[in-house]
């Protein structure tokens, strides 16, 4: 008997603990093998229905309860609109990482002790990167300003609706987002004057939008416990389930890069295998 994940989001479709599709919407769509690139703890935790659950249980009470393997870190996001009608503010193409001082240990102990004391800050305009883009907003500019932000500074609103969180809540995004301005301020004071709009997201609003596991947008943490863990691999305990993306490596462009190449190889020697063990 075939089972699934239940609620209006994606899940594995399985028959006797071997997947052999997704439901999204409702809908099945079958297939031979299954690819996650999701994350591990999205696909073990949300994708993999609870009553099947206990084929990864283990490494689900590892990443739960061990902030070694399952990252802390997120990432605070801050969009800003910026006026710039006469093309004059020469933003750019370079991005900018502006860090308290460097000695970063300190930085990050500091901040540990105190949720405002921001040990870096990352800055880019992307408008100033793409040559159509005054052609197709002419008078507009557009900035993001990113900094690191802990889980457990947010965790108690996870709760709270979207767009409609506390008031400590709300409170806690103004003073981050006073900060982010300030510092762009600092280093770009030709924009004084001319920002027009700003948004700021934390880790509650990675997971609500990016489906990530406490806002983590780089996967689990790059600790050496993380990397002595033998199950973070591409294969999974459910037959024809495989992972790909950057938890089978380490975080960024290249580590998903070859995550991907390694769930490929994965899968492609699975197959010659059992096609040698069906033919002898």
């Amino acid at each position: 008997m075939g089972r699934e994940g239940t609620g209006s989001g994606s899940s594995i479709f399985y028959i006797e603990n071997r997947a052999y599709g997704v439901v999204v919407k409702g809908k099945k769509i079958l297939a031979k093998s299954i690819v996650s690139s999701v994350g591990v703890p999205t696909t073990f935790m949300k994708l993999i229905p609870q009553s099947q659950q206990s084929l990864v249980s283990k490494y689900i009470d590892i990443m739960k309860n061990d902030e070694e393997v399952a990252s802390n870190i997120s990432l605070m996001s801050m969009f800003v609109g910026i006026d710039d009608p006469d093309s004059s503010l020469n933003l750019p193409k370079s991005n900018y990482w502006i860090h308290e001082s460097w000695d970063h240990d300190q930085n990050m102990s500091d901040y540990r002790s105190d949720q405002f004391k921001i040990p870096a800050m990352f800055i880019s305009f992307s408008s100033a990167k793409d040559p159509t883009y005054k052609n197709r907003h002419p008078g507009k500019q557009v900035a993001l300003v990113i900094g690191p932000c802990s889980y457990q500074d947010v965790a108690q609103f996870k709760g709270d609706r979207v767009k409609h969180r506390s008031k400590e809540y709300v409170a806690m995004k103004v003073k981050w987002e006073e900060m982010f301005k300030k510092t762009l301020l600092e280093h770009f004071p030709q924009l004084e004057g001319k920002i027009e709009y700003t948004e700021l997201g934390t880790a509650l609003t990675n997971d609500y939008y990016l489906g990530t596991h406490k806002g983590a947008v780089y996967g689990l943490a790059h600790t050496p416990k993380r990397f002595a863990q033998y199950w973070l691999r591409n294969k999974t305990p459910i037959k024809n389930l495989y992972l790909s993306g950057q938890d089978c490596i380490c975080c960024g462009v290249t580590g998903a890069l070859v995550g991907g190449y390694l769930c490929a190889y994965t899968m492609t020697t699975s197959a010659l295998l059992h096609t040698a063990y069906v033919w002898s």
